[in-house]
């Protein structure tokens, strides 16, 4: 009998033993990937910029392809100078950054997203390219990991869709010194190591079905776009924009909020456009609101 109960301390110690280890390492590896992407962050060129950023994105890439415990690690430190979002079914878990790269208030946007493989009993990496640069007529245009509409996420929203779970995301991107941009997308598995940005699913009014949503605003103002469940449904809603004044209208670089709210609601497969919503019930409200820029 004491024989069996020191042979399972023995068995505990060494067990802790491996999981501080494992602690430790992750730790070391955590405080080696801050210093890469804080040294990125901090050069005077986009030469040197994107320099230390690759040293820092082939090394978080070996820490996650390496260690399978990284998929749970917390990442606290990291996760406040970049998004370590997990997916709330805990399919898939997203490791996103920007670097701004010039005087112009431009950005590029970085994504790994890892993934569980079944099949092979390992996690894999997808590593999503951002082309947003090149981006033509975006709000319907589909996209890939191989050419991506780069941005910051930070909500994940699964949805159902004829038995498959389609994730809608919810972002920002910081565009140039003008103005920056919140962005509703889906995104979805695909195939062996894929994944497709850009499902038509969102229907506004008359508009012909949109696959993202883009919305542009003044640089130095704030708009809302949050994702609420209100009686078993779900709701992403967002501040109405318009311009400063109506001779603005149509550029974007001027519109801001003007105290209204709008809505999308997830029905038949669908996100729906609500107009005028009362946030506090998501209901429409029985009188339009009136605009006071339309008032004088």
């Amino acid at each position: 009998m004491k024989l069996i109960i020191s042979f399972l301390f023995l068995i505990f110690i060494v067990h802790n033993h491996n999981a501080q280890s494992i602690a430790s390492n992750m730790k070391v590896a955590e405080d080696s990937l801050i210093y890469f992407l804080e040294k990125a962050r901090a050069q005077e060129t986009e030469t040197n910029k994107k320099f230390y950023n690759k040293k820092f994105k082939d090394k978080l890439s070996y820490v996650l392809i390496r260690n399978s415990k990284s998929f749970n690690y917390p990442f606290e430190k990291l996760g406040k100078q970049m998004g370590t979002m997990k997916s709330p079914d805990g399919v898939f878990r997203m490791f996103n950054w920007n670097l701004e790269l010039n005087k112009y208030g431009e950005h590029q946007y970085y994504c790994l997203i890892m993934k569980y493989d079944k099949r092979k009993d390992n996690y894999y990496i997808i590593d999503c390219k951002d082309k947003s640069k090149y981006a033509r007529n975006p709000e319907y245009t589909q996209y890939t990991d191989k050419k991506w509409y780069g941005a910051l996420y930070y909500k994940i929203i699964p949805v159902k869709k004829g038995g498959r779970t389609i994730y809608t995301l919810l972002a920002w991107d910081g565009n140039d010194i003008s103005s920056n941009k919140k962005i509703i997308e889906t995104m979805k598995f695909s195939g062996n190591k894929k994944v497709k940005f850009g499902d038509p699913i969102f229907r506004i009014d008359d508009e012909k079905i949109k696959r993202r949503v883009i919305f542009q605003y003044k640089q130095d103002t704030y708009m809302s776009v949050k994702y609420k469940k209100i009686k078993k449904e779900d709701y992403i809603i967002f501040d109405h924009l318009s311009p400063t004044s109506p001779e603005l209208e149509g550029i974007k670089d001027w519109y801001v909020t003007d105290l209204s709210f709008d809505a999308f609601v997830w029905r038949k497969g669908r996100w729906e456009y609500l107009k005028d919503v009362d946030v506090r019930t998501s209901k429409k409200f029985k009188t339009k609101y009136n605009d006071p820029l339309k008032e004088k």
